[in-house]
This record gives structure tokens, C-alpha cells and sequence, in this order.
């Protein structure tokens, strides 16, 4: 009988972290605390391509790093096991399969009790993610989404799973309830009337940038993780690239002006780290629109951030 593989050894590993498969045996042999996988799918792209590389291009960031992270004082290494399961199979020109894949990968992340980090990839990978957590969570679950656009066409031509669409097919779940749905950053033409409609109707909480300049992020944030967290027994954050401003991170498949700063968007991945979240995602990473590397060092930080703001906080000991 052929062996099941979930996920397969990158050649460089973020931070150096050690290769464990996405397999929930082997992360609890290893301890692990937290674990990252690669989801380098870009079959749910509307714009330009070049999301698949981002798994890559995030780890190729995380080399000139090591894992001691003088914020929070603390070695994100050691201190969380982290772990890097690679990427998960891709099947070329099979959507279905792949969504399947990166499903099933993350099945197991969640169940070994990792805190599951998981790196686009476009914005269509939270429908499988979405679905794993769901199905792994016998209570409720909360979701936090940064983003530039709404994502909440019902379809696309059709197509249901859509980088567009991920806000709606997460609303269908059973056990996500759209009150304890909330979209950060919202701004610009490339939303429509049908999409705020859509998020009006269902009682989404859509917080736009015109808010957030005027409330602060902090603000914004404290009333987000109540939102989200408000009855539910796992919290599922998406930060999508173009959320924060095109001048602080170019390198993504759509980028936007007027968007969150550099420092607004790791004080807001700090606040959820001290909150807790059990899976978080970065997606729309784009390094061949990222010539400076400036994107994906971001990346990074907002994962050291989000750990560092963990530990300090005392969830991990």
C-alpha cells in the first residue's frame, strides 16, 4: 500500500526550524508548539500570479534571522519547538485535490495542538483551512481577516472557491457564525455594493481604514477580539498582504494604497498573540513583485510578533 504523504521537506526550512511531516504523531513526539506548512496554491487567484512562490519566498526572508527574538527576549526556536511540515502536495491543474491536501495537512496540525501557521498561497486557502478547523472544533469558531477587499462574492463566474470568496464560503459553515466574523482594513474601488450588502445582511463586522485612522489600532483590535471571540472555543486569523499599505508591502498580488503601516499591522498580530489564536495564515505573498524583500521580512515579523506576544503574555511556559 502506498504511504499517504501530507506534506514534503522544503529545501531551507524557516529559521532553520527542523522538518517534521504534517502528521500529528510525529508533531507531538517532537513537542511541537508551533508549526508551519506551505500552501503554494495560486489556481484561486483572480489577479496577477506568483502567490505560489510565497512559501518559499518567506522562508528564503527567514535565513538571515535567527530565533532569538530580542522583543520578547525570548528563542522562538526553543521555546515553541517550532516546526516547519514543508509544503502541502500540490496536484497541478487540480484545484479540488490541492485544497484537499492542504485540508488534510492541516487536520493534523490542529490536532496535535501546534498553533498551526500557514503560508499562501492566495486568499482561496481559508476555505480548506477554514474547513479543517471547523471540522476539528466541536464548539464554535471566531475569524479575523486583514484585508484591502471584502472577498465575499458569492461566486466568481460560477467558481465558488475564488481568492474572492472565502469570507462566504467560511460564512456557511456550521459552526462559524458571521457575528463572530470580522474584516480589517477594508478600503478602495475593488469592493462592490453587492459584497457590503452581502456582509450588511449577515451582520459581519467590516471595520474600513477611514475607521481605523480615526479609532487607533488598538482600539480596533480590542473590539475585534471580543467580536471574534465572543462565545467560541478556537479564533482562525487571515492576514492577507494587501491589508497593510503597497508602500510597506509591495510584494503582493494586489497591492493597495492607504492601508495599514508596517507598525499598525505587529501591533495588531501582538494583541492576537497575547489573546491567543489556534491557527493563523499569511497569504498573497508575491516575491517576484518584492525586489527589496522588504514584504516578506514583514511577514516574518508578524509571525516573531505574534509568537513573542504569546509567550510574553504567559500562554506558553
Amino acid at each position: 500500500m502506498t504511504r499517504r504523504v501530507l506534506s514534503h521537506e522544503p529545501q531551507a526550512t524557516f529559521l532553520g526550524a527542523p522538518f517534521v511531516e504534517a502528521r500529528e504523531r510525529d508533531l507531538k513526539a517532537h513537542g511541537a508548539r508551533a508549526a508551519l506548512l506551505g500552501i503554494p496554491y495560486d489556481m484561486g487567484g483572480i489577479f496577477r500570479s506568483g502567490t505560489a512562490a510565497g512559501p518559499r519566498g518567506l522562508r528564503e526572508a527567514s535565513r538571515q534571522y535567527g530565533g532569538y527574538f530580542f522583543d520578547d527576549d525570548v528563542d522562538l526556536l526553543d521555546t515553541f519547538k517550532l516546526v516547519d511540515c514543508g509544503d502541502a502536495r500540490m496536484v497541478p491543474a487540480n484545484p479540488e485535490q490541492c485544497r484537499a491536501a492542504a485540508k488534510t495537512a492541516a487536520k493534523e496540525i490542529i490536532r496535535s495542538g501546534a498553533i498551526g501557521i500557514f503560508i499562501g498561497g492566495d486568499h482561496s486557502i481559508p476555505i480548506p483551512l477554514g474547513e479543517a478547523i471547523s471540522e476539528e472544533t466541536q464548539g464554535q469558531v471566531g475569524y479575523i481577516v486583514f484585508d484591502a477587499n471584502m472577498d465575499a462574492e458569492e461566486d466568481v463566474d460560477g467558481e465558488l472557491n475564488s481568492n474572492w470568496s472565502e469570507v462566504c464560503r467560511l460564512a456557511e459553515l456550521d459552526n462559524i457564525n458571521p457575528r463572530n466574523m470580522v474584516l480589517i482594513g477594508i478600503r478602495g474601488a475593488l469592493n462592490s455594493r453587492r459584497q457590503t450588502e452581502y456582509l450588511r445582511e449577515r451582520g459581519i463586522r467590516v471595520i474600513g481604514m477611514r475607521e481605523i485612522i480615526g479609532r487607533g489600532i488598538e482600539d480596533v483590535m480590542s473590539e475585534a477580539l471580543s467580536l471574534a471571540s465572543d462565545g467560541v472555543e478556537a479564533l482562525y486569523v487571515s492576514f492577507d498582504t494587501d491589508g497593510v499599505d503597497a508602500a510597506y508591502a509591495p510584494g503582493t498580488s494586489g497591492p493597495e494604497p492607504g492601508g495599514l503601516t508596517s507598525r499598525e499591522i505587529l501591533t495588531a498580530a501582538r494583541m492576537i498573540g497575547a489573546h491567543g489564536a489556534t491557527m493563523f495564515d499569511i497569504v498573497e505573498y508575491c516575491p517576484a513583485y518584492d525586489p527589496s524583500g522588504i514584504t516578506g521580512k514583514l511577514c516574518c515579523y508578524i509571525i516573531f510578533n505574534l509568537l513573542g506576544a504569546h509567550y510574553s503574555s504567559g500562554r506558553t511556559t
